[in-house]
């Protein structure tokens, strides 16, 4: 009777616990080997209400608790509730066994299809090729479109700005010997004329350039995450082949 009491006492007080403790003290169970712990803390805890994070972990805990245990199903059960909440989800294989982060990547490759469908579908256009860095940024690499997009900011600030002073500066002028230009000769400005007329050429090109680079690595870039490969992925019970790519 008093070791019933205990019991309940106990079941009691980490009934209490926040659902952020139960997990931590789970995941020390989990550590420590202890997969009926685990097992204890995880389960009573899935029947409460819990929020994306830590219902994700206590499937994931579940899961290997299952598994450890040799209750195959229930651990695909948990891990496929688990992928649901986290869609990149990974074992570290630093971490499990080698058998433990198979029969994960076996699960996902068995749910592809339901966990792809739950997915976030993203729109693309391929006109955003055209705006760089628009498309760098729809492709996802962002360091390459900080890079595109702060060339492209320098050289049109400074093919602007040297146009604007050269146009306030120096004026076209038209005679017997054809047209030429003059550039405020009376504020010696000629010498720093030439410099800007060499500044507004350079940065020009760069422009143009950078502009060329980055359409042609946006449209690369689209085609290349439309594009649908074949893969094959090694599971305990032979290989699966599919298609993978943009869809």
């Amino acid at each position: 009777m008093r070791v019933l009491l205990l019991l309940v006492l106990a079941c009691a007080v980490a009934s209490a616990q926040p659902a952020s403790d139960q997990l931590v003290s789970a995941n020390a169970a989990a550590s420590a080997g202890d997969w009926q712990r685990v097992d204890a803390i995880v389960g009573p805890l899935l029947q409460t209400r819990l929020g994306p994070t830590h219902l994700a972990e206590a499937h994931r805990l579940a899961g290997l608790a299952s598994y450890f245990q040799q209750r195959l199903p229930s651990a695909e059960a948990h891990f496929v509730e688990y992928l649901k909440l986290e869609l990149d989800a990974r074992l570290d294989p630093a971490v499990y066994p080698p058998d433990a982060v198979t029969f994960f990547q076996d699960v996902q490759v068995r749910h592809a299809a339901e966990l792809r469908a739950r997915r976030p579908k993203q729109k693309r256009y391929w006109l955003l090729n055209l705006i760089p860095p628009g498309g760098q940024i729809q492709n996802g690499e962002r360091t390459k479109a900080i890079v595109i997009g702060s060339a492209i900011g320098v050289f049109a600030l400074a093919n602007v700005s040297s146009f604007l002073l050269l146009t306030s500066w120096c004026k076209s002028t038209s005679g017997d010997g054809g047209n030429s230009v003059t550039c405020d000769e009376n504020k010696d400005r000629s010498s720093a004329a030439s410099q800007l007329k060499v500044i507004n050429i350079v940065s020009a090109v760069g422009l143009t350039v950078t502009y060329l680079y980055g359409v042609y690595d946006g449209v690369s870039g689209y085609r290349r995450r439309s594009e649908r490969r074949p893969y094959l992925i090694p599971t305990t019970s032979g290989a699966v082949v599919g298609i993978g790519g943009s869809f």
